[in-house]
């Protein structure tokens, strides 16, 4: 299909268009007859999705997708979702010219082919985009700005992924699969109980793996520890919440996420983010 046109499902909003960008929202509840499948994918796509699920990709395995994460795929995939809850999928989508897509993947020496294990979940990339998809919904930028910071967007997840790759040890790539389910499930455990307390015992029981087991293939696929991972999908929860209302009380907010208090907070989105929740809050930029 051209550049041009799209064919936007009932469940879809076109919010930006131009000869180099398109920028969209897909919302749909799991019970809606558009939600298990998409045929064919019009455009070369970023997606960021607000809801945790699962989604498999051209008949491949499926792959839990938290929100927050960021997916490339290629214009004609097919893709297929499992929803973890009523909520279904809420997506939103960013277009990028054919040739400008598949010119900068071979640029990194990234495969045009099969993106769409390409997974990122990077706070940074979240924030920035809740603040621009903000701005964008309250009063659209002018196109210039709109074409700038979805190109730069693409550009650094391009080079995040790319480095990733790089640091793919052989033992990772030999077992890969295997281990990839593991954290796959734990990742998705973890965000089905992330504003609760839950400890060690009950993800290995719930995933079915010993803890030491556990706890060494988490950190080896993600570089990262669970608490560290929960800790960065609550801050990027807080994100969304702040960049949605402006009169949010950051006592509840840190409550409602599983902080020990307001300056608990404050102190980790300060360091994560370079600028305090209030200062979020009140729309002033780091």
């Amino acid at each position: 299909m051209p550049w041009e046109a799209d064919r936007l499902a009932p469940v879809e909003t076109l919010l930006f268009n131009s000869k180099l960008v398109k920028v969209g929202a897909f919302e749909c509840a799991a019970d809606d007859p558009c939600f298990p499948t998409t045929e064919s994918l019009d455009n070369d796509v970023f997606v960021l999705p607000q809801n945790p699920l699962w989604i498999r990709r051209n008949a491949g395995e499926y792959r839990f997708v938290e929100p927050g994460a960021i997916l490339m795929h290629r214009a004609g995939s097919m893709l297929e979702r499992r929803s973890m809850g009523e909520r279904g999928d809420q997506t939103y989508w960013f277009g990028v010219h054919p040739r400008l897509f598949v010119r900068t993947l071979q640029r990194h020496k990234l495969s045009t082919q099969d993106m769409g294990g390409a997974l990122i979940s990077d706070p940074q990339f979240r924030y920035r985009l809740a603040l621009f998809l903000k701005r964008l919904q309250r009063q659209p930028p002018e196109r210039l700005t709109i074409e700038e910071e979805v190109l730069s967007l693409f550009f650094k997840i391009c080079e995040r992924r790319a480095r990733q790759e790089e640091g793919f040890s052989k033992a990772q790539l030999r077992s890969g699969g295997r281990q990839q389910r593991l954290v796959d499930r734990t990742r998705a455990c973890l965000n089905a109980h992330l504003t609760e307390s839950i400890g060690l015992e009950t993800v290995a029981d719930e995933v079915g793996a010993s803890l030491y087991h556990l706890c060494r293939v988490f950190r080896e696929q993600t570089g990262l520890t669970m608490h560290a991972y929960r800790t960065r999908q609550r801050l990027g929860l807080v994100v969304d919440r702040l960049t949605r209302g402006d009169s949010e009380n950051l006592v509840d907010v840190a409550m409602d996420y599983g902080f020990a208090s307001h300056s608990h907070l404050s102190r980790v989105f300060q360091k994560q983010f370079g600028i305090s929740p209030s200062a979020l809050r009140a729309n002033r930029a780091p």
